[in-house]
């Protein structure tokens, strides 16, 4: 896989920080897709990520404004905030041929299968990531604490999709990155998905920390709701998720969690950008319609972070 044409499309944290451990290994067979101020401080700076856990690197890199200029690749890991996949998707067309391996790394649980509906020919694979990466005003990315992984596997079944999931994780541990295939990687996605519906939801409605939550009552107990009802739309969904998914996760947030802790959704309604609203509690409470099940707090969190934002 590393002799093949691959391009990552969407520069920010999590983009960046996986071009830069890719670009040692794949040189010259590396694009990456992105546009204006980013593009021009890639081409000039480089690829740059400061990290604690994999430590520094730089490579040049070859950057492009232009998916016709690409051409057709091998691997596209796209790399974007939720509610703009359709549209990179797009513009990303001139560069998925039959038997493109397509990988989305980012929140949600149906980018894959997004993904899929756009673009039967390509073989679509499924990932989830756990970083704290930031992207930074000079093109760089910074990673804090001491661990970044990521699961890669395929919904579907099959030897072809299973194979190529299987490729792309051996791509990323070639370059001494922590990548794990996994048959259920659907689990997985689910996994991080219920923590993000509880602590991305809650850090951004109020503003807060995860020291902040401790100190409040209130908040505990919304945040132990919020992981109970995203938990219960994925098991009527039929996800193989552990029995004590919930209270796994409560323990890691009010217990081992560094109180300074937020989330992206937090810094995004902070800084007054489009937040991920519809990718977590919307989906959470499409789902529990779906399958009649209540889901109070989350609709409560969900209707005040829209009125916050001015969102839909």
């Amino acid at each position: 896989m590393n002799r093949k044409r691959i391009c990552v499309a969407g520069i920010g944290a999590v983009g960046g920080l996986l071009s830069a451990m890719l670009a040692p290994v794949c040189k010259a067979n590396l694009t990456v897709y992105t546009r204006g101020e980013k593009a021009e401080k890639l081409r000039t700076n480089g690829l740059v990520l400061h990290s604690e856990f994999y430590g520094e690197k730089r490579a040049a890199v070859r950057v492009s404004t232009c998916a016709e200029e690409i051409g057709v690749q091998d691997l596209i890991i796209i790399c974007v905030k939720n509610y703009s996949l359709e549209q990179i998707a797009e513009e990303l067309r001139p560069c998925i041929g039959k038997g493109t391996v397509l990988l989305p790394v980012l929140n949600g649980v149906d980018a894959g299968e997004r993904l899929r509906h756009l673009f039967p020919e390509a073989v679509v694979c499924d990932a989830v990531i756990y970083t704290i990466s930031g992207a930074n005003p000079d093109g760089s990315v910074t990673q804090t604490g001491q661990f970044t992984h990521m699961f890669v596997g395929s919904r579907e079944k099959d030897e072809l999709h299973q194979r190529c999931a299987r490729a792309v994780a051996q791509l990323f541990m070639e370059t001494g990155f922590d990548c794990r295939f996994t048959e259920n990687i659907e689990g997985e996605i689910w996994q991080k998905f219920v923590l993000n519906c509880a602590f991305n939801t809650l850090t951004a409605r109020h503003r807060t920390t995860t020291g902040g939550i401790r100190e409040n009552e209130k908040m505990k107990a919304d945040i132990h709701s919020l992981l109970s009802e995203a938990y219960r739309a994925g098991i009527a969904e039929g996800v193989q998720l552990p029995d004590d998914l919930v209270e796994v996760k409560y323990d890691y947030v009010i217990y081992r969690q560094p109180a300074e802790g937020t989330s992206s959704m937090a810094r995004d309604v902070e800084a007054h950008r489009t937040i991920e609203l519809d990718a977590f509690t919307g989906t959470v409470l499409r789902l529990s319609q779906k399958h009649g099940l209540a889901a109070p707090v989350t609709q409560e969190y969900h209707e005040a972070l829209r009125n916050m934002t001015k969102q839909g």
